[in-house]
């Protein structure tokens, strides 16, 4: 049974990509590459938090949260689930400026890219995520990562 509302020490991990071009924004954390992971607000929901980051906080523009939601169950860090959100412009491409948005070292990636790499990305779940979502065979709504 899933969770109506996040619990308090939940998270959300907006994922930044363009369809067209089959790439995610990454961050480098160390030597792993990561997207953010931001704290849920009391009352506020996977999408809202996500949205607050990105919008008012990196100042990003519109965006649109797609309805595959990805759940994490508590690990190590942090205290409760994470919830990952796929997040693509709300019309058109993301603008050039919204890599330096996430950080002077973010880059564009795509999931071969980071395999044939052998890079380390966090959450791990994350190649398989996106390739399940480019080829379709994710449903829509929240479904576990574990």
């Amino acid at each position: 049974m899933t969770k109506a509302t996040p619990e308090t020490g939940d998270t959300v991990r907006p994922v930044l990509f363009s369809s067209s071009e089959r790439q995610l924004l990454l961050t480098p954390v160390g030597d792993v590459w990561a997207v953010p992971s931001i704290p849920i607000r009391p009352g506020e929901t996977r999408r809202r938090a996500a949205v607050r980051h990105l919008r008012r906080e990196l100042g990003l523009p519109t965006v649109r949260i797609m309805p595959v939601i990805g759940r994490l169950e508590a690990g190590r860090e942090p205290t409760g689930a994470q919830y990952v959100v796929l997040v693509a412009p709300a019309a058109g491409s993301w603008p050039t400026s919204v890599g330096r948005a996430l950080g002077p070292a973010a880059r564009w990636w795509t999931t071969e890219s980071l395999r044939s790499a052998n890079m380390i990305v966090e959450p791990v779940q994350l190649l398989d995520l996106m390739d399940g979502y480019w080829e379709g065979w994710l449903p829509d709504g929240e479904i576990a990562l574990d």
